[in-house]
Parts: C-alpha cells; sequence; structure tokens
C-alpha cells in the first residue's frame, strides 16, 4: 500500500505490523561490557594511589635506631683514650603518614599515630621546628661537655642572657603572657642565665604551681613580670594543657610544663680545651646523658661501660640532672631491635620502658648523672680513673 501527500512518498513494509514497542527493534551501538569491570577498577587503582601519596594531618612516631656515640666524640689526641664498649644514643622516627601508613601504624603496638598538632603547632611550619631541634641539639652537646669536664674536676664557667623564647605552644599556659624572642631573665626573683635554669625551676614545681617570670621583650622596653600557673603535660610531653583553662584537674602522675621552647641567649662557656661532638644530623635534647657518658669514656682510661654496649635516653641539665624525653616506647623498641642488653632512662619513663624491653634487655632508671655511673660500676664499669666527684659537682 502506498499513499502520497503533496510531493512526499512514504511507504509501509507489509511485514512490518504496528504493535508494543520493543528494544530489539531499537537501532542500537556495539555493547561495552568492559565498562562494567573497567571503571570500579580505575576507581580501586585511584583509591590505592591516593593511600601511598597522600599525607593526612597526622604524624607517626615510630622506633628509629640506636646510635653509638663514641666514635662521635673527638677530644684532642693528647686527651684521648678511645673505650672498647659502647655507648648509644636512641632516636625516633617522625614524620607525616599516608592512609596506609597510618592504618599500619595504628595496628603496631611500636608506633603512636597522633595528630599533626601535638607535634607541629599551628602557624608552625616543619622547618621551624627542624631548626629548633637542631638548636636544641647543639645546646645539649655543650652541657654535655661542661657536666663531664666538671665531674672530671675541670672549672668550666657559663655565660648566658637568659633564656630565650623559641616557640610558644598554642592553648598552653605560656600562650597569651609570653611570646617568640622574649627572654626570660629571672624565675621567682632568682635571676636566669640559661634556659636550663627555667628548666631546672619548673622540674621542681608541680601542675598548678604560679610560677613568677621575669621576661625581656627587649628594644629598650621595661622588663615585665608574668604569674603564670604551670599546667600538665604527660611524661611522653606530646601535649602541654593548662588544667585550669580546661576545668580538671591534671591527671595523676602527670608533669609540670610551661609549654615553650627555649635556648639560651648568648650562650657560651670557658672550656679548658674542645672537645668535638658531632651530632651526626640528629635533633633534639635527649642525647644529653649520651654524650656526658661518652666524652667522660673517652677523655679517661678504663672502660666505663665494663667492655659492653649500653643503650642512653635522657637530657642532662648543668646540675647533673637526668630529664625526661619522648618516645621511650619507640625508643626502648630501637635498643631491643639492635640486641642491646643494657638501657638506662629517666625515672619518669622507666615503667614504659621496662614494659616494652621484653626478658633479655634490662632496664635502669637514673635520675641524675652519678646514679647514671653507678648503674654502668653495676655492670662491670670502671669508674677509678674518674675520681671521686669534685665537691659541688654535678650529679
Amino acid at each position: 500500500m502506498a499513499w502520497q501527500a503533496g510531493n512526499d512518498v512514504s511507504t509501509v513494509e507489509p511485514m512490518v505490523q504496528p504493535g508494543p514497542l520493543s528494544w530489539d527493534a531499537l537501532p542500537t551501538h556495539p555493547r561495552r561490557r568492559w565498562l562494567w569491570w573497567a571503571v570500579p577498577l580505575a576507581l580501586v587503582a585511584l583509591l590505592l594511589a591516593a593511600s601511598v601519596t597522600v599525607t593526612l594531618p597526622y604524624y607517626a612516631i615510630a622506633p628509629g635506631s640506636a646510635r653509638e656515640v663514641n666514635d662521635l666524640i673527638q677530644p684532642p689526641p693528647d686527651h684521648r683514650y678511645p673505650p672498647r664498649g659502647a655507648l648509644f644514643l636512641t632516636t625516633v622516627s617522625l614524620r607525616r603518614v599516608t592512609p596506609v601508613e597510618a592504618l599500619y601504624g595504628w595496628l603496631n603496638s611500636d608506633i603512636d599515630v597522633v595528630p599533626q598538632d601535638q607535634i607541629l603547632p599551628p602557624s608552625t611550619k616543619p622547618s621551624d621546628l627542624q631548626r629548633a631541634n637542631f638548636q636544641a641539639m647543639d645546646e645539649s652537646k655543650q652541657i654535655a661537655a661542661v657536666v663531664a669536664m666538671r665531674r672530671l674536676g675541670y672549672p668550666v664557667a657559663e655565660h648566658g642572657e637568659g633564656a630565650g623564647i623559641a616557640e610558644i605552644v598554642k592553648g598552653s599556659p605560656s600562650d597569651g603572657h609570653l611570646a617568640p624572642g622574649e627572654v626570660i631573665t629571672a624565675v621567682d626573683g632568682k635571676p636566669v642565665q640559661l634556659s636550663d635554669d627555667v628548666v631546672t625551676a619548673i622540674g621542681s614545681r608541680h601542675p598548678g604551681d604560679h610560677l613568677a617570670l621575669e621576661v625581656d621583650k627587649g628594644n629598650g622596653t621595661p622588663k615585665r613580670t608574668e604569674d603564670i600557673i604551670l599546667g600538665a603535660a604527660p611524661v611522653d610531653r606530646s601535649t602541654c594543657e593548662a588544667p585550669v583553662q580546661a576545668g580538671r584537674p591534671p591527671a595523676a602522675g602527670s608533669l609540670p610544663c610551661l609549654g615553650v621552647r627555649l635556648q639560651t641567649k648568648g650562650l657560651r662557656f670557658d672550656f679548658p680545651f674542645s672537645v668535638n661532638v658531632d651530632s651526626a644530623g640528629i635533633g633534639g635534647p635527649s642525647a644529653g646523658l649520651a654524650f656526658t657518658l661518652g666524652i667522660l669514656d673517652a677523655l679517661r682510661p678504663g672502660e666505663l661501660t665494663g667492655g659492653h654496649r649500653v643503650a642512653v635516653t635522657g637530657t642532662m641539665s648543668l646540675d647533673g640532672t637526668v630529664g625526661p624525653v619522648g618516645g621511650v616506647v619507640q625508643k626502648t623498641a630501637a635498643v631491643r631491635a639492635a640486641g642491646i642488653g643494657l638501657f638506662l632512662v629517666p625515672p619518669q619513663e622507666y615503667a614504659m620502658a621496662r614494659a616494652k624491653a621484653g626478658s633479655k634487655l634490662k632496664v635502669v632508671q637514673v635520675a641524675t648523672l652519678d646514679e647514671a655511673l653507678a648503674a654502668l660500676a653495676q655492670q662491670g664499669g670502671d669508674l677509678s680513673a674518674l675520681g671521686p666527684a669534685p665537691s659541688g659537682a654535678p650529679g
């Protein structure tokens, strides 16, 4: 059948009957079943790539290494007595994490994954933190040399112009009272020459105690006094909270804290001779005790360690006090992995180190240089060449 309308002609094939619409009757493109598996695979690939390349606002505190210090200490040839035993400083590894690394850290008891602001306060650059750690290491090496030489009877005078404030921890007791660049020149009316003077004063207090700080802003402005209530920090010093502002009492066993990074302004010492200490690219003050013992071992004959391998952690103050450090769980794991038999730690972190040590690593708590020397003597160390501690010597 055909019909005509104007000049247009259309025909209908008699085989094609009008009826319900059928998908089979529509024109089709070639089937693309591969999309059903290609798209999910592509998404999975993107997720996997992101999981190993994108960093999260978290840091992993992981075991570092146990590094021998004896070869880092170089006294003059006429004062050098190379030991046969070995003293080791301990380190932690600190880095931003990807999702995969964060998951691994959360599943690994040797690794702590913490929010970024516990490591890097807001507005602080990683390069600023690194610079502050290297400065703390430089000061720590000087203090170690001073304490060691004084223990051997050498007079070493120190000079400083106060405790310079390098950084303020946000939300800490010092926040709003102190500022970077200012200098603390007295604590409770007692003059301050060194940053260590402030650290020692804080260490003798408790969270919630008042501390009167004389502060010099510089630029010729008059000094002012700031009355600050000390905050509370856990033994790993990962945070520094102001308990009054937080509305709750400090946790049992917490440490007093001010919430600042300090460096002595104009620090200098009058050494009788020079002892070069290479920090091997390591930052922070926690190798102070290790360097102090290493310098003693290098400056006198005899085996301070008894010929053994001994790992050490702890800050060193000019009065011979051993101070707490961070990351002791990770440091203990590093010491254990290195197969070292004795680990000297500050008292505040003994319980954590002992719980992580296992059966083959002996952990001894030491609060002073003399206690550290006594611990080495109990392991067969020879202290005879050191002589008796001078009157008023640190320890």
